[in-house]
């Protein structure tokens, strides 16, 4: 009797183990899964997302300074061209996953990367050489989201040869850091994603928005005299990584060529 009991327990486990991985394996098959990272936020805080790439930023509070900051008591624009054109912008990041609890974070786990070469060139609408002059937060029209918006000034376009010389556009991304009355600041960013600098050139690769002249980053590169660096942390960007502008730009020309 005990040998039989001993039995169905075993084949109970053994059920139960076949039933966790078909599970996990429907979890791991969808792409779209998304998790939602969240901590409070405090001096010298570890990143929970550490990132793979030696030169940037491990430690939480080291990645948030490179996000911009806006009020969540912001005044909307007193000009009502300008407040439509915002609304409209902001509408776009209603719904997000912005904290409602002042002094937490919250990074979301993405495969955004996934598929992503290199040099995205497939999916950007356009590729451009660009030079960041402003960059600012902003929240949703329902302020659960944040992102960060930058007016870059077109060097030379790559792929999209309507954007000429000297053409400001803008561009945004998810992230950025909410500060409230009480002082108490709530940071959002989505996992391997970083933020651009102002007064900077980059190499970005751009995909059109929907109804709009803006466009939203896919990924960048640095362009500057120590040489080429990676904006964003998964391992397929970091390769370029410390490359003389010219030789980088070469490499980007061919890869542009390619059908």
């Amino acid at each position: 009797m005990f040998k039989n009991s001993l039995r169905t327990a075993s084949a109970s486990l053994v059920g139960c183990a076949i039933l966790f991985l078909i599970l996990f394996s429907v979890v791991r098959s969808n792409s779209g899964v998304q998790t939602v990272v969240s901590q409070r936020l405090s001096p010298g805080a570890p990143n929970s997302n550490k990132a793979k790439q030696g030169d940037k930023p491990t430690r939480l509070d080291d990645i948030r300074k490179e996000f911009p900051k806006v009020d969540y008591d912001a005044p909307e624009p007193e000009d009502p061209v300008q407040k439509a054109k915002r609304r409209k912008k902001g509408k776009r990041y209603d719904n997000g996953y912005l904290s409602k609890d002042p002094g937490h974070s919250r990074g979301l786990v993405t495969e955004w990367d996934l598929g992503l070469s290199a040099f995205p060139i497939a999916q950007s609408d356009v590729v451009v050489i660009a030079k960041t002059i402003t960059r600012e937060a902003f929240l949703s029209n329902d302020k659960t989201g944040i992102y960060t918006e930058l007016s870059v000034e077109v060097e030379e376009a790559l792929k999209g040869e309507h954007l000429l010389s000297g053409k400001v556009i803008d561009v945004s991304r998810l992230g950025g850091v909410v500060r409230y009355s009480t002082g108490q600041e709530s940071f959002f960013h989505i996992a391997g994603q970083n933020m651009p600098q102002a007064n900077r050139r980059y190499l970005f690769f751009l995909k059109s928005i929907k109804d709009s002249e803006d466009f939203q980053i896919i990924t960048a590169y640095e362009l500057g005299p120590s040489g080429v660096k990676a904006l964003d942390t998964p391992n397929q960007f970091s390769q370029y990584n410390g490359t003389d502008e010219s030789s980088f730009m070469n490499t980007v020309r061919n890869a542009l060529l390619q059908p």
